[in-house]
């Protein structure tokens, strides 16, 4: 299906769910309802562009991205906690997880390497955290998929994914407590900096929950 199609699709399926009229995303959007008939009456005369979808996401409180994605991929948007059936998450590296952990950051859909159907009942912005380097060895090794979950409190001792604000690069640790410091702990004993102060430069993306290994 053409990203075109795509957002038409989506653009019309949140009209019914939201019960909006064409003239009230008009309004919102503050364009002519000619306009907007344009790329999504009855018979639309062009496609929904770039630029206009990201008004229409950004109009009707919609995560960015959320039209490009076909429908049962985009539902990170919404709050309720979905089952694996028809919801799949995306498989994405260190940098793209950084912008996938803003709540409204600049995260493409079409950035993620692959889309996986979640192994459980997962949150409404869960991800998949493709491992990079030996950091976490053995107990994970590169390539490794982790099903990473925001929704979820991370405690000492459990595996999260954390965010450095240099580089905005997301990596996977075990969050430790010494004391009332927290710190970021990598499971290689040869790895050069096993522990990692949780300074304000650090933020944590969320709680890792399963391991997806392939055949």
């Amino acid at each position: 299906m053409k990203i075109s199609d795509t957002r038409l699709q989506n653009f019309r399926r949140i009209l019914v769910e939201k019960k909006l009229r064409l003239s009230q995303v008009a309004d919102l959007l503050g364009k002519a309802p000619a306009q907007v008939s344009a790329f999504a009456g009855r018979n639309p005369t062009k496609g929904i562009g770039d630029q206009i979808a990201r008004e229409i996401e950004k109009a009707l409180h919609l995560h960015q991205g959320y039209l490009d994605m076909p429908y049962g991929i985009g539902e990170f948007n919404n709050a309720t906690i979905l089952s694996h059936t028809g919801r799949k998450l995306p498989v994405i590296g260190s940098i793209a997880a950084g912008a996938w952990c803003e709540a409204h950051g600049s995260f493409d859909p079409r950035d993620a390497e692959e889309w996986i159907d979640a192994p459980g009942p997962v949150g409404p912005r869960a991800f998949i955290l493709r491992v990079e380097g030996i950091s976490m060895e053995p107990k994970f090794v590169e390539g490794d998929k982790i099903v990473i979950d925001p929704s979820i409190e991370a405690l000492p001792g459990h595996f999260v994914a954390a965010k450095r604000s240099r580089d905005q690069a997301a990596t996977l640790k075990q969050l430790k407590q010494e004391g009332g410091e927290l710190f970021l702990y990598a499971l290689n004993p040869d790895w050069p900096e096993r522990i990692i102060r949780m300074t304000e430069e650090w933020s944590i993306c969320g709680r890792a929950r399963w391991k997806i290994s392939d055949l």
